[in-house]
């Protein structure tokens, strides 16, 4: 009968975020601010260009940022939560 052998390491547990649901959700954020800046416009103040479309591209962009910014502040703090405990790794 083999004989397993066994070893003692330290490993470090923590939770990550995920990056794409932070940016999808930053940027339909961004999105939906941008179409309700866009539609509370007066119609007496509006001009012929798409000034909508501008909105919804920089807002989105902006959101998609800020989404992934809070994604890094979010991973700083799990970081710094993070534990130290000991596994017991077998091999053989």
């Amino acid at each position: 009968m083999a004989e397993n052998k066994s070893r003692v390491e330290q490993v470090r547990i923590r939770r990550t975020p995920k990056y794409l649901p932070f940016l999808l959700t930053g940027g339909i954020l961004g999105v939906i601010t941008a179409l309700i800046l866009g539609v509370s416009i007066p119609a007496d103040q509006r001009t012929a260009e798409p000034i909508v479309t501008y909105l919804v591209a920089y807002f989105g962009a902006i959101g998609a940022v800020l989404g992934i910014v809070s994604a890094l502040v979010a991973d700083r703090i799990s970081a710094s939560r993070s534990k130290t405990l000991e596994a017991t790794k077998l091999e053989g």
